[in-house]
């Protein structure tokens, strides 16, 4: 089967990254590149041996361009998807998928009426140790999901005054430009819609909203909290997501992880098992029953930890498995993709939802 021709939108520092691992894909071959900077567009499209094009309108009108990857800024998203639907292109995008609800609503009718596929690059669905997260919440081997936690403290050095990301009608703000990532994965981990959404926010003297936080309940009783700040230097960023299940928690640290820290109890007989889907040997304490408690009994409590080494070998990955993926989709209609056009969608109306509960100060309905 011949490689799809793709045409890239942007080739900023983001765009750069993903063309380098798109050029190693055998499905593909970067056939277009257009950007604002000539001269960027020009030195990438010498690299990949490709068309630079001064302008979007000029690279749609490429028959060779069978995909459009949009690595653009938020505000136009939607627009560009639309364009590229218009002219008959599958879509593969990076998040969000729009930054107002209405845009989203209408590429969605758009995609239909056009038969095109779109698919968003959410790749922390496909690093290694997300993915052994997901293994293990599906295999109640901990039990069932009762509450997940996510703190993403991110630095703001690079984000002067005047950056689009701090202007709602650029970005649409904190959840929608940055914490759609998150709500894709809990809404994957969780298994169910969200229901309730109350959300809030703090605003700096400088009128910049810098942090933001939602509690979302969902449907199936799994209760949730999300916390995003950019107030900090950028050597004090850290990401940590907690997964409470009815039997232990499991810890996740780092923006693309490098750390899984599991504890726990389970049956003796299903310790191998438990082993085995993490790669790694458990650690078993005895634990006496706490004292003072009524009924409280002695057990053996389990522990395990999984590092990864290369977290920049795991992103690239993960972007060649989401873009392998969304290929997979087009060329068989029957493949069900990890990521699919409803999982998108749902994770940026639960953003949009939060950034409206702050705006109307009291919770709402997914």
């Amino acid at each position: 089967m011949q490689p799809l021709g793709l045409g890239i939108v942007g080739y900023g520092g983001f765009g750069e990254f993903t063309a380098k691992a798109y050029a190693h894909m055998p499905q593909v071959r970067i056939v277009a590149i257009t950007d604002v900077d000539a001269t960027r567009r020009n030195a990438a499209a010498s690299t990949y041996h490709a068309t630079a094009y001064e302008t979007y309108e000029q690279l749609l009108a490429d028959p060779a361009v069978e995909i459009v990857v949009i690595n653009t800024p938020p505000w136009l998203h939607a627009a560009q998807a639309q364009q590229a639907a218009l002219a008959g292109k599958h879509i593969f995008l990076e998040k969000p998928l729009a930054i107002d609800l209405a845009e989203a609503d209408n590429l969605l009718a758009i995609l239909q009426e056009r038969q095109v596929h779109l698919g968003i690059d959410y790749v922390l669905r496909h690093v290694p140790i997300y993915n052994i997260l997901q293994q293990l919440t599906s295999s109640k081997l901990l039990g069932e999901i009762t509450y997940l936690r996510l703190e993403n403290v991110a630095s703001n050095e690079a984000l002067h005054g005047d950056h689009w990301f701090w202007k709602r009608q650029y970005s649409g703000g904190i959840f929608i430009e940055h914490g759609v990532h998150f709500f894709d994965l809990c809404n994957q981990l969780s298994q169910s819609l969200p229901g309730d959404i109350s959300a809030y926010a703090h605003t700096g003297s400088d009128g910049r909203q810098d942090r933001v936080m939602a509690n979302v309940a969902y449907n199936n009783g799994i209760l949730a909290s999300f916390y995003h700040a950019f107030d900090r230097p950028a050597i004090l960023e850290q990401t940590v997501l907690h997964v409470t299940m009815e039997h232990g928690t499991a810890v996740v640290t780092g923006w693309i992880p490098d750390r899984l820290e599991i504890e726990g109890t389970l049956s003796r007989e299903r310790y191998d098992e438990l082993s085995n889907l993490l790669g790694v040997e458990l650690k078993v304490t005895s634990v006496p029953a706490p004292e003072g408690i009524t009924g409280a009994t002695a057990g053996e409590l389990v522990m395990a930890q999984v590092t990864r080494e290369d977290r920049t070998a795991d992103y690239t990955q993960a972007v060649t498995i989401g873009l392998s993926e969304f290929i997979h989709s087009i060329q068989d209609h029957n493949y069900q993709p990890q990521v699919s056009l409803q999982d998108s969608y749902s994770s940026f109306r639960l953003a949009y939802r939060a950034q409206q509960s702050i705006d109307q100060g009291h919770s709402l309905v997914y």
